[in-house]
């Protein structure tokens, strides 16, 4: 929630179920390129009067979306992953003279944790060896 301010998440972080982003005068911004996606579907609720929402995805999962606006915009880029076990992120909400936009961020891709370990794991041997 950002009133006259701004609110930031991003990085590595896990993503409930639900996920609430309210901007007054102010702007948010949810980055889930870096996310642990705990959940098959996640709902993102969002809300902007005279602020702004922003929501980066990873390329590899679905996207939906809902809402409108009033005066302002409210822009999902609905996308089908190739993955049939893919997460499905769904986005609902209203922007009154403000701005909702969501879109994938270019170059990220969800990675299951076990590989990533498993990556760090490797390099630091390799610097051992």
């Amino acid at each position: 929630m950002a009133v006259f301010s701004s609110a930031v998440r991003k990085g590595r972080w896990r993503a409930n179920r639900r996920v609430h982003a309210y901007a007054v005068f102010g702007s948010v911004e949810i980055d889930l390129s870096e996310a642990v996606f705990e959940y098959q579907q996640v709902v993102i609720k969002a809300f902007s009067v005279f602020g702004s929402v922003d929501v980066r995805v990873p390329e590899n999962v679905s996207v939906r979306g809902a809402g409108g606006s009033v005066l302002g915009s409210f822009e999902v880029h609905t996308h089908d992953s190739d993955e049939a076990e893919a997460p499905v992120i769904y986005v609902d909400g209203w922007s009154v003279l403000g701005s909702v936009e969501v879109r994938p961020k270019r170059g990220k891709i969800v990675a299951d944790i076990l590989d990533r370990v498993h990556r760090r794991v490797e390099k630091g041997l390799r610097k051992h060896l």
